[in-house]
């Protein structure tokens, strides 16, 4: 198994970070879905979860949500071609009760030779906290830390969270007269960003343990269906501010439920495309 904590740096409060991130998920949701025919995600529950329903013994009051990841097109060659189609999606559960949260993923076919796991909390630091998910001391022993800074890099999506304004273009942060950005890449020493800083720590546990392949299929899932999405989705984040300024999480809730009607739309037309 491979252990690694991501801790992501963001110019934000906590409070501002919980309707962000709803936000954002719900928004990639429906983009996600509507690239490739038959792929994205399918949204069944979405709803507060009960004590009978709390496995990680979360903090009551938290979300539930369960999903259907259909992502095929996504895998590399080398994966894609020895696996069934089944395996090519994933049941995604989560129970977010923030500033925790942690979300699990399996799969029919693969069963127990997969483990996924992602374990998250937020605090107000620059990323800090020696251990802020309560890791135990034998995944504290191969745990590695990957610190994730959404203003650096060298790409086109680095350069434009970098140049990102907020409140420039006439959006809910404009109106409210809220100006952040641009962003130095060692912003959170610098006072940029509004001179706010939280951290999202997001321990990620990955098994794939298939011979032959497991060292291949846990380095290749940790960078590209972890780190590069924290990165990416993050700074979609950033730069969607003027977007989500001012939303309540019963706005975004609202939202939700508005993409997964489009959601379930978009996967039904794919559906009949193809036929029987």
């Amino acid at each position: 198994m491979l252990i690694k904590e991501y801790r992501l740096l963001l110019p934000m409060t906590l409070e501002e970070y919980q309707v962000a991130q709803l936000y954002m998920v719900a928004k990639s949701s429906g983009e996600e879905t509507s690239k490739t025919a038959g792929e994205g995600i399918v949204i069944h529950t979405n709803e507060p979860y009960t004590p009978d329903n709390n496995p990680y013994g979360l903090p009551p009051g938290g979300q539930y949500t369960h999903k259907t990841l259909h992502f095929a097109s996504r895998l590399p060659r080398w994966l894609f071609s020895i696996l069934p189609t089944t395996a090519t999606m994933l049941t995604e559960q989560s129970w977010n009760a923030y500033p925790s949260c942690v979300t699990q993923y399996t799969n029919a076919y693969l069963g127990d030779a997969l483990h996924l796991t992602v374990t998250s909390a937020h605090a107000a630091d620059r990323g800090t906290q020696p251990n802020a998910t309560g890791l135990g001391a034998a995944d504290l022993a191969v745990r590695q830390v990957d610190y994730i800074n959404i203003a650096c890099g060298a790409d086109a999506d680095a350069a434009a969270a970098r140049a990102y304004v907020s409140g420039t273009g006439g959006g809910r942060a404009a109106a409210a007269g809220v100006r952040r950005g641009p962003l130095r890449p060692r912003w959170f020493a610098e006072g940029d960003g509004g001179g706010v800083c939280m951290c999202a720590y997001k321990v990620v546990k990955l098994r794939f343990k298939v011979f032959g392949l497991q060292t291949r299929a846990e380095s290749w899932g940790h960078y590209y269906g972890f780190r590069a999405a924290f990165a990416g989705y993050h700074r979609k984040l950033w730069m969607w501010l003027d977007e989500w300024w001012g939303l309540s999480v019963a706005d975004v809730r609202a939202m939700e439920e508005e993409t997964r009607r489009r959601n379930d739309a978009a996967m039904a037309a794919a559906a009949a495309a193809v036929g029987p």
